[in-house]
C-alpha cells in the first residue's frame, strides 16, 4: 500500500531534474530560433506539458536558485505571446469559442511569476522588458499590454515596474528613438488604468515629471521630444490619483516651482499649468483629518499662490487663481452660473452645494485675508482688461463664497467688492460729456464689465445668506440699473451700446453704498435677521416617471381614438 501511494504521489523535482526540464522546454519553444520563424516550430502541447510540470513540481527555492530561471520566463513569454496573438487574429466569430492550444499559457506564466516574486522581482521585470525589446514587440502594443497585465494580476508591486519603464524611456530618449518612446508611453497608459495598480510614492513620478516638463519647455524649437508631451501628460494625470494624501501634497509642492518659478513661454506655462490644476483638483485643502504638518503645508501652498496672484505677469497670475480655485473646490457640482458673471435671483433654485464643515479652512482664510485681498485688488487692476481673465477672478470668488459660506467670507468679499467698485469709478460726472476718445471708451467698457461682475457677486452673497434688508437694497440697485444703466449689470460684453435714455455717466444711486452694505451685513450676522426661505427644486421630467412612459399615440389608442 505504501508503494502504491508513493507511485501516484507528485514527488518534488530536484535541482538537476528541473534544469533538465528547462533545457527540454527551450527546445520545445524554439527559443534559439529567429522570432520571425519561431511560431510554426513551437511544439505547443509538449512545451505546455513541460512548463506545467516545472511550475507545479519544482520547489520555490530551487526555481529562485537555478540560473535557468530567466529561460523559464522567456519560454513562458513565448507561449503567452502566441496565445495573445492567436486570440487577436482569429478570423471568424465562431472560432472564438474554440479552445486555443495556448490557453493554459497565461495561467502557467503567472504561476511561474508567483514562484519568483517578490524575492527576484527586479530580475523578473528586467527579463520581461528585455524580451519585449529583443522580440521587437513594443510596436505590437496589445501584446505588451496583455503581458504586463499578467504581471499585475499576480499582485506583484507596481512601483518597480513603473521605475523600469521610466528607465527604458530614458534609454530610448538617449538614443533619440522617439518611435519606441511613443510605443512605451502608449503601453504604459493602457496598463495604468488597470484596477490592479497599487498606490505609489511621489518620488517614483519625479522622472516622468522631468520628462514632461522638458518636453513642454522645449516647445519653441518643436523638436522630437515636444511631440511626446501628450503621452507624458496622460501618464502623469493617470498616476496622480494613485498617490496617497501625503505623497500628493509633496508632489504638488514639487510641481509648483516648476510651473511658476521656471523661465518658460506663456504657452508652455499654460500647458504645464493644466497638469498642476489637475493635481490641485485631486487634493483636499485643509481637511480636518490631516495632521498638523499637512495643515502647515496647506498654509504654505495658499501663501505661495497668493503671492503669485499679485505678480505683474498675467499668465502666472491667472494660473495661480485657477490653481487656488481648484484647491478650494471640494469636487461638488457647481452650476454653469460660475463660469461667467450672472445674476442670482432670490426666488430661483440653483444647483449650488454649500459646504457645511469649513472651520479649519475659514481659519486659514482669516490668516491670509489681508494678503489675499491686496493680491486680488492688484491682479484685477492689472489683468482684468480681458474678459476671460475677469471670469477667472469671478470663479475664484464664487468658489470662495460657496466653500466657506460664513459671515466672515461674506463680509471680506463684500469689502473687496466695494474697494474694486471705488477703484473703477472712472465715469464722467457731467452728463454733457459724451465725446470720448478711443482709450477713454475702452476704459469705460472695461469699467462696465468690472461693475457687472461686482453685481453678480453681490447677488450671490445675497442668495447664499438670504437677509431681508440686504436683499431689498441689492434688488433696488439691480432694478435701477436695469431701468437706467443695463450696461452695469451682467452678462459681460466685449462692447456696450447705449440707448438715448440710458445713463453712461456717474450717478451715485446706481452703485453700492458702503454704509448700506455694512448695515445689511450687520443685520444679517449680528442681530440674526429672519432669513428668506430657500426655493425648492422644481420637478423635472424623467425617464423613470411612470406618467411619461406613454406617448401621445399610446394614449389615443387607450382612449379609443
Amino acid at each position: 500500500m505504501g508503494r502504491l501511494s508513493a507511485l501516484f504521489s507528485r514527488k518534488k523535482l530536484s535541482s538537476a531534474k528541473t534544469r533538465l526540464l528547462v533545457d527540454q522546454l527551450k527546445t520545445s519553444c524554439g527559443i534559439f530560433l529567429d522570432p520571425t520563424i519561431r511560431s510554426p516550430n513551437i511544439q505547443k502541447t509538449r512545451a505546455l506539458k513541460i512548463l506545467r510540470k516545472i511550475v507545479t513540481r519544482s520547489p520555490r527555492h530551487i526555481l529562485q536558485y537555478i540560473p535557468e530561471r530567466d529561460a523559464i520566463l522567456e519560454c513562458s513569454l513565448v507561449l503567452v505571446q502566441n496565445y495573445v496573438a492567436h486570440l487577436r487574429l482569429r478570423p471568424g466569430p465562431f472560432k472564438r469559442f474554440r479552445r486555443e492550444p495556448f490557453a493554459d499559457a497565461k495561467v502557467l506564466f503567472q504561476a511561474a511569476i508567483d514562484l519568483l516574486v517578490p524575492e527576484v522581482l527586479d530580475e523578473v521585470i528586467d527579463t520581461i522588458l528585455k524580451f519585449l525589446q529583443t522580440e521587437n514587440l513594443w510596436k505590437v502594443e496589445f501584446i505588451c499590454v496583455e503581458i504586463l497585465l499578467c504581471v499585475l494580476e499576480c499582485r506583484s508591486p507596481t512601483a518597480p515596474l513603473l521605475t523600469k519603464l521610466m528607465d527604458r524611456i530614458e534609454h530610448f530618449l538617449a538614443l533619440s528613438d522617439v518611435g519606441q518612446v511613443r510605443h512605451v508611453l502608449s503601453v504604459l497608459q493602457s496598463v495604468i488604468v488597470s484596477q490592479r495598480w497599487d498606490l505609489i510614492e511621489y518620488s517614483e513620478l519625479s522622472k516622468l515629471l522631468r520628462f514632461y516638463h522638458s518636453s513642454v519647455m522645449i516647445g519653441t524649437s518643436r523638436n522630437q521630444i515636444y511631440e511626446l508631451r501628450r503621452g507624458f501628460e496622460k501618464c502623469l494625470k493617470n498616476l496622480i490619483p494613485l498617490l496617497s494624501v501625503a505623497d500628493l501634497n509633496a508632489f504638488f509642492i514639487v510641481m509648483l516651482p516648476l510651473a511658476f518659478d521656471t523661465d518658460m513661454s506663456d504657452e508652455a506655462r499654460i500647458e504645464f499649468g493644466s497638469t498642476v490644476e489637475y493635481a490641485a483638483s485631486k487634493m483636499t485643502l485643509y481637511d480636518a483629518r490631516k495632521l498638523q504638518s499637512s495643515a502647515e503645508i496647506d498654509s504654505f501652498v495658499v501663501e505661495y499662490l497668493v503671492h503669485y496672484i499679485a505678480v505683474t505677469d498675467p499668465t502666472r497670475s491667472i494660473l495661480a487663481c485657477k490653481v487656488l480655485a481648484k484647491l478650494l473646490h471640494r469636487g461638488q457640482h457647481h452650476p454653469p452660473q460660475f463660469q461667467s458673471p450672472t445674476i442670482f435671483h432670490m426666488d430661483t433654485y440653483y444647483e449650488i452645494v454649500l459646504a457645511t464643515e469649513y472651520t479649519s479652512l475659514q481659519r486659514l482664510l482669516i490668516e491670509q485675508r489681508e494678503n489675499l485681498e491686496q493680491a486680488l485688488l492688484q491682479a484685477i487692476e492689472l489683468h482684468s482688461q480681458r474678459k476671460m481673465n475677469l471670469e477667472v477672478f469671478y470663479q475664484l470668488l464664487c468658489t470662495l463664497l460657496v466653500e466657506v459660506p460664513g459671515g466672515f467670507t461674506a463680509s471680506a468679499v463684500s469689502c473687496l467688492l466695494l474697494k474694486i467698485q471705488k477703484k473703477f469709478l472712472t465715469f464722467a460726472t457731467d452728463p454733457r460729456t459724451t465725446d470720448l476718445d478711443e482709450d477713454e471708451q475702452q476704459q469705460q467698457q472695461h469699467a462696465n464689465r468690472i461693475h457687472a461682475t461686482v453685481m453678480a457677486l453681490m447677488t450671490l452673497i445675497n442668495w447664499i445668506h438670504r437677509a431681508g434688508s440686504m436683499n431689498a437694497y441689492i434688488t433696488r440697485v439691480l432694478n435701477d440699473r436695469y431701468d437706467h444703466a443695463p450696461s452695469l449689470n451682467p452678462p459681460l460684453r466685449e462692447w456696450y451700446r447705449y440707448a438715448p435714455h440710458h445713463i453712461s455717466w456717474y450717478e451715485r444711486w446706481l452703485f453700492f453704498d458702503t454704509l448700506e452694505i455694512r448695515y445689511g451685513l450687520w443685520k444679517c450676522f449680528r442681530i440674526a435677521e429672519e432669513k428668506i426661505p430657500r426655493p425648492v427644486q422644481m420637478r423635472i421630467k424623467s425617464h423613470r416617471d411612470r406618467r411619461q412612459q406613454f406617448g401621445d399615440g399610446t394614449l389615443n389608442v387607450l382612449a379609443g381614438l
